[in-house]
């Protein structure tokens, strides 16, 4: 695997196998709508938002048989993507939900949280990927993060909290409609100043698919 598959998968969808059977994972999107998971934004962001509403964006990843080099291999591809998939049998494996969600806040701000959950071939919750936080230009077709977060459960009753590691990871995204989808093309993971320490991935180059981070917006729910 190259290095850049490796940055790839460690930022975006790392850890969706497992060698054995993890535990389920009491969690379901309707935690998005639920305003205790977003209770600790005020102090991870040092801004008094209130959160109304939440605008979210989705694409899945999914274990899928494919022909490499004349043998079948297993690899995780957007659920979309028919791209040398052999269909010669039913297969269904781990896969994992990306998510994009758009917050819309009082007073006005452009908070924005990518987030990650992890199935079983039977649909059950078995844990979270990477989570950050940063925000949105639709100006600029670019969504920016600057802070990890953890989802933290009491009772499974979950709320985001942040991790202290420096983050700065842009998404770059070719075309971006709100209310319709954004399509990532190029993430820059940028650790320093210093000429080699900032990695350019380009989705389209790795996954040989252009639409490999495509987020199709999913609805829009009021905070309860």
């Amino acid at each position: 695997m190259s290095t850049l598959s490796r940055i790839l998968i460690a930022v975006v969808v790392t850890g969706i196998f497992y060698g054995c059977s993890p535990r389920h994972v009491a969690f379901s999107t309707d935690n998005f709508t639920n305003a205790s998971f977003y209770q600790s934004l005020p102090a991870i962001l040092n801004k008094n938002l209130h959160v109304d509403s939440v605008i979210t964006y989705e694409t899945t990843f999914e274990e899928k048989p494919y022909e490499g080099y004349y043998v079948i291999d297993y690899s995780e591809v957007n659920s979309r993507n028919d791209n040398n998939i052999l269909h010669y049998k039913n297969f269904k494996g781990y896969y994992q939900k990306l998510y994009l969600l758009k917050l819309v806040t009082y007073p006005k701000d452009s908070v924005t949280i990518y987030f990650s959950l992890k199935y079983n071939s039977f649909d059950q919750c078995i844990g979270f990927g990477p989570s950050y936080i940063g925000n949105m230009d639709e100006n600029r077709n670019l969504v920016y993060f600057n802070a990890e977060l953890y989802p933290r459960n009491k009772k499974n009753n979950y709320s985001l909290k942040k991790v202290r590691i420096p983050l700065a990871l842009f998404m770059n995204a070719s075309k971006m409609i709100p209310g319709q989808y954004i399509n990532i093309d190029k993430l820059i993971v940028e650790k320093s100043f210093e000429i080699g320490n900032n990695v350019v991935i380009d989705i389209p180059r790795i996954f040989h698919d252009s639409n490999a981070l495509k987020f199709e917006y999913i609805d829009t729910r009021k905070i309860k």
